[in-house]
């Protein structure tokens, strides 16, 4: 059995009450062991659009954890389209800031993994929803490999 090792998070977020929210949430689903197979998180946070899409290009992430309304992007929906197209590999939840049903079905038909309302976060499901991410992921990319 392979050791377990760090989730490499990039965490898109400009709300610095949310950064520390989701900071907060991180580390409870952390001393909770509830990353399965992970041993812990590192998280690289950052505040814009530009910011993220050059940390992309640098690093390589496990997951992308994406606000979509940033200072420097000119709609909700671009924010995903940047952010996916630079990086296809890396599964994306998308954090919003109120519930929006068609935006979120039209994010996932984009391509989302999942779309999580930060007043409504719970750490349980947050765990469960970046878990379930970075395996439909793991598992769809050979099928596109081959495609």
């Amino acid at each position: 059995m392979p050791e377990p090792r760090i989730l490499k998070i990039l965490l898109v977020e400009d709300d610095p009450e949310d950064q520390q929210l989701l900071g907060e949430a991180i580390i409870e689903i952390e001393e909770n062991r509830q990353w399965c197979n992970w041993r812990g998180s590192s998280v690289v946070s950052v505040e814009q659009l530009g910011d993220a899409v050059d940390c992309l290009r640098r690093n390589t992430f496990d997951i992308a954890l994406l606000n979509l309304s940033l200072p420097d992007s000119p709609t909700l929906l671009d924010s995903f389209v940047v952010i996916h197209s630079n990086a296809p590999g890396v599964p994306i939840v998308v954090l919003a800031d109120q519930a929006d049903e068609n935006l979120a079905h039209r994010l996932i038909r984009e391509g989302a993994q999942d779309v999580l309302v930060k007043p409504e976060l719970e750490c349980a499901l947050f765990a469960r929803s970046i878990r379930y991410a970075v395996e439909r992921q793991r598992r769809a990319q050979p099928v596109q490999a081959s495609a």
